[in-house]
């Protein structure tokens, strides 16, 4: 496959033809040995004799044997051991024409004599010499390593990683089809344009399924690895010697780190040799240079690596060359909460985490410490701001009051004066304070006061209501460095879809994908999947937002799994599929605390795990996690979930007092409308009419519907009320599918449920039949899920661990005395919990409760 080596193919066969000899030149995967095929296949086309030797790392013990196992001198059998006259005179003959080559692939396994007769005829008869070598090996004479007093002269054709289009057009040759665009940067990105570990990673994941042909496009389903690519990968490491293999790792475990700190770690030699190597790579970053593993697939190589004794000794040593000072010493070893217990795969991920973060502290803490700056404040408090001890919160005060940490370019110093402007809004709880801040600082930066602009509209939607004039304040000009571009556009967005202008968001997102910027933030793919959502493109936004979580979780980007993961959790409790709720919330709730900047995610997390146990009926787990969302003292944030009133909502429900419940619901949806939160406002405000069905809170919510008219989702949920209000069962029964389409599948089948209770009442048994029908249909779509047939109320959603027990037992023809006897208790027991399972879920007969499985489930 020489997709890309076009150029360099034409080059080195007009090179042969002028008789000079070329050194082909790549890393392991690079591509050389099909650049080698292709141009054998080129110069016989000219009609030139081509003779091909091929090393083999085995046999280079053995004298000549490379050539002898390509038919020239082969041993006879009259005679032992090999004959270098003959050998080489039967080379000279296979050369003889006068437009031959010699082509010697893995010169570097070659054994000395095939190399000592393949040099002597050259310069005998001037033959040319294509020969393959890997990357880096420093300059030498002979295979291995032999001194020569004469150097030939030769051509280096070198096999640089591809470029993005050059691997996807290689990539979609091999396999027949084109890649989703996002798997294809996710591919590119991990094989650092290495075309031989990107065949071995897409055939790897297609074998377990991690790469999957849909819709004519191949799609990644979950992360990009597999330990298929172990022995590829320790073919890339092979040549290392121990050392500079822990060298490596060592680079790997602390991830993109300064020059200073990687030299403390590693001696300049060793660097210079991974780099020559390419296994390394340098990437300026302001005035600094930033160390990486190339290609970046080894990172997760040594991550998955099951050698804790191996990890312990290099972070150990990691520890003990930065000479981390003990004051700080005691913040980074400082215990933390536990987070939850997991399992299997999710254990390893909490692990390989608890590690990275770890690393992380320690490099910063040594950053920081050596040269106290802007930049270097920044990445050390971001490393601890998952630490949440009093030390931690002391260490990170200190720092942003500082002196030193004014100090840098203008870049550093405007992030520098947002995060410190973010941590006196969210931690401090001190807004005014944080905006002087900000507008004193914005003077200071040059053109990176539109940065701080941004951080300014963000901090007033998240704690107190959107600017009206946000738009000139986030006027995005030309002339603005591409990372305030960036930051400017991102907060766009986050306003935009708040107000529930979609479109304008998804806009603004294709100008963030325009941007030429390094960094990869999350955010704005996050916007991306709650702005398709609002359109009601569910799937496209759980597309979105399930990708992204597990791209997060292959690279251990923990701030990106919670973000992304709490985003299509929302879409999942919207649609009451509390399964897929709970597999997200495991992973996020597994990795620990969230960071308190900003609290909007932490805020979601501790509302929507808190819902989900209290309609479970796990009363004591849903009030903790309410206890823990009202101590975090939080103000509501802009977007829907992040809010404190959802928990006391649906614990007002549980107790049956939905009139309560739907009163504080309103009350909270007026504030966020009043706040610019159009979005989360008006969904507050159609689930409070839900709730309790008036006409005057029905008329308050669907005249702030007309206000927000490109959220499909809310204009079906408002179809919904509205039927509910007029006891419509026609018009109720016409939203479900459109509910289905938006992605409230609990709703759609809970508008099934309420024209089937109408027409019976009306004794319609033709309607009956049709709503049972179109309920059957809907479930037929998600075959295998279960769903709450409503988010806030408390039907189908109160009953207790015991009531969903007997009321399964029941649903399944049990008596009342079978019951009792298959659960020790006694039958009046049975029938108190019978009495109140069927008032709860509105049914008349034992036969009713077949029909609510979720809630029994």
């Amino acid at each position: 496959m020489v997709v890309g080596r076009e150029e360099s193919l034409a080059a080195a066969v007009d090179l042969i033809q002028a008789g000079v000899s070329i050194d082909v030149v790549g890393s392991r995967g690079s591509g050389r040995s099909a650049f080698f095929k292709a141009l054998r296949a080129r110069v016989e086309q000219d009609e030139w004799t081509v003779v091909s030797v091929r090393g083999i790392a085995s046999l280079r013990q053995h004298p000549l044997a490379a050539l002898h196992l390509a038919g020239i001198g082969a041993t006879s059998t009259q005679r032992p051991g090999p004959n270098l006259h003959e050998t080489a005179d039967q080379l000279r003959q296979a050369l003889r024409a006068s437009r031959s080559v010699l082509f010697l692939d893995d010169w570097d396994d070659l054994d000395e004599s095939s190399w000592g007769v393949a040099e002597s005829v050259r310069r005998e008869y001037g033959v040319p010499i294509v020969l393959s070598r890997l990357q880096g090996l420093r300059a030498r004479h002979t295979p291995s390593g032999l001194p020569a007093s004469t150097l030939e002269p030769s051509y280096v054709i070198d096999m640089t990683p591809l470029r993005f289009e050059e691997m996807e057009t290689a990539l979609e040759t091999y396999l027949s089809h084109p890649i989703e665009a996002t798997t294809m940067s996710r591919i590119f990105a991990k094989s650092g344009g290495n075309i031989g570990l990107a065949l071995s990673l897409v055939d790897a994941t297609i074998r377990e399924q991690r790469l999957v042909l849909r819709g004519g496009e191949w799609t990644a389903t979950r992360d990009l690895w597999s330990s298929g690519l172990r022995a590829v990968l320790e073919a890339h490491l092979e040549s290392l010697d121990d050392a500079t293999r822990d060298a490596l790792e060592i680079i790997a475990i602390v991830g993109v780190a300064d020059i200073d700190t990687a030299s403390q770690l590693v001696d300049w030699g060793t660097l210079e040799l991974l780099e020559e190597r390419r296994m390394i790579t340098f990437i300026p970053s302001g005035d600094r240079q930033l160390v990486a593993v190339m290609p970046p697939l080894l990172v997760e190589f040594f991550r998955h690596e099951p050698l804790t004794a191996r990890r312990t000794r290099l972070t150990g040593q990691i520890v003990r060359q930065l000479s981390t000072p003990e004051s700080v010493w005691s913040v980074l070893t400082d215990s933390q909460s536990s987070p939850t217990t997991a399992s299997g795969q999710d254990a390893l991920f909490v692990r390989l985490l608890q590690e990275r973060a770890r690393a992380r502290r320690i490099v910063t803490a040594a950053e920081w410490e050596a040269n106290p700056t802007a930049a270097s404040a920044v990445r050390y408090i971001r490393a601890l701001m998952h630490t949440h001890t009093a030390k931690v919160r002391d260490v990170i005060a200190e720092i942003l009051s500082s002196p030193d940490a004014r100090s840098g370019d203008d870049a550093s110093r405007a992030e520098f004066a947002a995060l410190k402007a973010e941590w006196t809004a969210y931690v401090d709880n001190d807004l005014a304070r944080a905006v002087a801040q900000l507008q004193e600082d914005a003077s200071t930066v040059g053109m990176h006061a539109g940065m701080l602009r941004a951080v300014e509209v963000q901090l007033f939607a998240n704690l107190d209501a959107v600017p009206e004039d946000f738009s000139s304040r986030l006027e995005v000009s030309d002339e603005l460095p591409s990372t305030v571009k960036l930051v400017m556009f991102e907060t766009q967005m986050s306003v935009l879809v708040s107000l529930g202008r979609f479109t304008d968001a998804l806009r603004v997102y294709s100008l963030i994908e325009d941007l030429e910027n390094e960094e990869q933030r999350h955010t704005p793919r996050v916007l991306l999947g709650m702005a398709l959502f609002g359109q009601g493109d569910s799937s496209g936004a759980l597309d979105v937002l399930q990708r992204g979580f597990d791209e997060a979780h292959g690279y251990l980007d923990i701030d990106a799994v919670r973000a992304f993961g709490t985003a299509a959790a929302l879409c999942h409790l919207a649609s009451g599929d509390h399964a897929a709720v709970d597999d997200l919330l495991e992973v996020i709730f597994s990795a620990g605390e969230p960071s308190p900047l900003p609290p909007g995610v932490q805020l979601s997390l501790l509302a929507i795990a808190a819902v989900v146990a209290i309609r479970r009926g796990q009363l004591t787990t849903g009030e903790r996690l309410a206890a823990d969302l009202e101590q975090l003292g939080a103000e509501d944030g802009p977007l829907p979930g992040q809010s404190r009133a959802w928990p006391q909502v649906q614990l007002l429900a549980f107790d049956g007092n939905t009139q309560k419940a739907a009163e504080l619901l309103a009350r909270s949806g007026e504030a966020l409308w009043n706040r610019g939160a159009r979005v989360a406002g008006l969904t507050a405000e159609l689930s409070a009419v839900e709730l309790e069905p008036t006409p005057p809170r029905l008329a308050v919510a669907l005249a702030h519907l007309t206000e927000v008219p490109e959220a499909a989702g809310l204009a079906a949920q408002g179809a919904f009320v509205t039927a509910l209000v007029n006891h419509d069962p026609r018009a109720i029964l016409a939203t479900a599918d459109e509910l289905d389409a938006r992605g409230l599948t609990g709703t759609s089948l809970s508008a099934c449920r309420f024209a089937r209770t109408w027409y019976s009442e009306a004794g319609d048994e033709a309607g009956q039949r049709h709503a049972l029908e179109r309920e059957e249909r809907i479930r037929a779509r998600h075959a295998g899920r279960h769903f709450d047939l409503a988010r806030f109320g408390a039907t189908a959603v109160t009953l207790t661990d015991r009531e969903k027990e007997v009321g399964r037992l029941a649903a399944g023809g049990l008596s009342n005395a079978e019951i009792a006897s298959r659960l020790v208790l006694s039958v009046r027991t049975v029938e108190s919990h019978m009495h109140r399972i069927m008032r709860k879920l509105d049914v008349s007969n034992r036969r009713g409760l077949r029909r609510h499985a979720e809630a029994l489930a």
